[in-house]
C-alpha cells in the first residue's frame, strides 16, 4: 500500500497531522500572532461521504510559543482527560480522506488529503 499526503493553508492555521487509524486531528499555527478559532469546524469526506463536522469551542486559540501554537482534536474516548472531544469514536478511515478546516463564515482556510492506493 502507498499513502500520498497533500495539504494547504490560505493563512497561518493548518491542518498539520491526521491519524491513519481516525483518532486525532492536529491543527498548527504557523504564524506570528494568537489565532482565534472559536466557531471554526473540521469536516471531513472519507471515500466521498461526509463525517458530523467538529466545531471548535467558543474562545478557543493557538498562540505562537512552542506549548501552545498545536492542538490535536481527539476522537472520543482516544485523548487524555480534558482534551478537545470530538462526539464519535473515530473520525473515520478509509482510501480517498479529505480534512478542511472552516472559518465561521464557511470559507475553507485549509485543507489536508490523503490517499491510499493498495498494491494489486
Amino acid at each position: 500500500q502507498k499513502t500520498t499526503f497533500q495539504r494547504s493553508a490560505k493563512g497561518p492555521i493548518a491542518v498539520t497531522a491526521v491519524c491513519p487509524t481516525g483518532s486525532w486531528i492536529e491543527i498548527e499555527n504557523t504564524g506570528r500572532k494568537d489565532e482565534g478559532l472559536g466557531g471554526w469546524k473540521l469536516s471531513r469526506k472519507v471515500d466521498g461521504k461526509n463525517q458530523p463536522a467538529f466545531t471548535i469551542p467558543d474562545g478557543f486559540s493557538l498562540g505562537t510559543a512552542r506549548d501552545n501554537r498545536t492542538v490535536k482534536i481527539y476522537a472520543k474516548g482516544k485523548g487524555p482527560a480534558g482534551c478537545l472531544e470530538y462526539e464519535k469514536e473515530t473520525f473515520g478511515t478509509g482510501q480517498a480522506i479529505t480534512t478542511a478546516l472552516l472559518s465561521p463564515a464557511g470559507e475553507t482556510r485549509a485543507e489536508h488529503n490523503q490517499k491510499t492506493v493498495y498494491a494489486q
